[in-house]
């Protein structure tokens, strides 16, 4: 069972190339001393109110108590998130305009997408991993499936007559992945969010559906939904009786909702260090791990270069989801 405190676990061995590389800056190794000297803006490429609205904003407490500065959420969301990221890009490389990026943006996208108008891994500059909350398959609380075994079963007897409501793309490609792991046949429908996924699953229009834990808490305590996996390689914090991939021999990799905090690339690594300290400092406080815990999330700091690698794999591995369910970039 994993703990909602503060670790320096990596998710990858990190490389060193790239840190390396930008040492060369001409800020040298240590930052202004006066940094920061006026306010600092997070770009958040996701409306305001959203989940990652909400988290960002937290971030931005925690890091104005960090740095005694203020910092300021600027929500800039639209256009496959491009909006948001014109907005970094164009800004200067001092360490005064940060990206919130999630995985939609800092993976999926990349690979989703044939003209994203930007690089997730070389557009940008990591300075540090938040958390990540688990995904999860659930059909609704009337289905006649009491196990993802028992669904996988009907879906064999039953050819084209299993269904996945698809939030997001992340989630499309987290299905294929599913589908290619269970040995079935699915029909992938799309929407343009998860609510109305989810209530379409409710109400047994479409089999079934997936999204992050903090979503399905509410709907599983009220007995909407009936989850029958942990889309992960551990079960899940709060519910050790759902399954996972491993328990179930579904060898493929695991997809989540991450959130990082990332600079635009050339920004000095002086000033990456400075920021991913406060990051880690703000993350220990009670109140960020209160707000965390709430959300259903885990967190789970890394610093750059654990960063970094990890959002490689990370593209890599929807990479892999749309090679095996052969997936034209649209």
């Amino acid at each position: 069972m994993q703990r909602s405190t503060v670790t320096r676990r990596t998710f990858l061995i990190a490389t060193g190339g790239a840190a390396a590389s930008m040492a060369l800056s001409a800020f040298g190794t240590e930052a202004p001393s006066d940094f920061p000297s006026r306010p600092i803006r997070i770009i958040v490429p996701f409306p305001a109110g959203q989940g990652a609205d909400t988290s960002a904003r937290m971030l931005a407490r925690v890091l104005q108590a960090q740095s005694g500065q203020s910092v300021i959420v600027d929500n800039r969301p639209g256009g496959n998130n491009t909006i948001g990221v014109r907005a970094l890009t164009t800004a200067p490389a001092d360490g005064y305009t940060l990206f919130y990026g999630t995985n939609s943006p800092m993976a999926a996208n990349g690979v989703f997408f044939k003209e994203l108008g930007y690089d997730p891994v070389s557009d940008f500059a990591p300075i540090a991993m938040l958390g990540r909350s688990p995904w999860m398959v659930v059909v609704s609380a009337d289905a006649p499936y009491r196990s993802f075994a028992e669904l996988v079963e009907f879906a064999k007897a039953n050819p084209d007559t299993v269904s996945f409501a698809s939030g997001a793309t992340g989630y499309r490609l987290a299905a294929i992945l599913l589908a290619y792991a269970a040995g079935i046949e699915m029909n992938i429908v799309p929407y343009k969010g998860s609510p109305q996924a989810i209530q379409d699953v409710v109400g047994q229009q479409v089999t079934m559906t997936m999204t992050d834990v903090g979503t399905m808490r509410p709907l599983i305590e009220s007995g909407r939904v009936r989850p029958l996996l942990a889309f992960d390689h551990e079960r899940i914090r709060g519910y050790p009786e759902i399954p996972c991939l491993k328990d179930l021999g579904m060898d493929v990799p695991a997809l989540f909702s991450w959130t990082s905090l990332f600079a635009r690339a050339g920004t000095p690594p002086a000033l990456i260090e400075k920021l991913a300290a406060w990051v880690e400092a703000g993350l220990q406080t009670e109140e960020y791990q209160a707000f965390f815990q709430k959300q259903g999330s885990e967190i789970r700091f890394a610093g750059p270069d654990a960063l970094g690698a990890f959002q490689k794999q990370q593209v890599e591995d929807y990479r892999f989801a749309m090679k095996v369910g052969n997936v034209e970039p649209q």
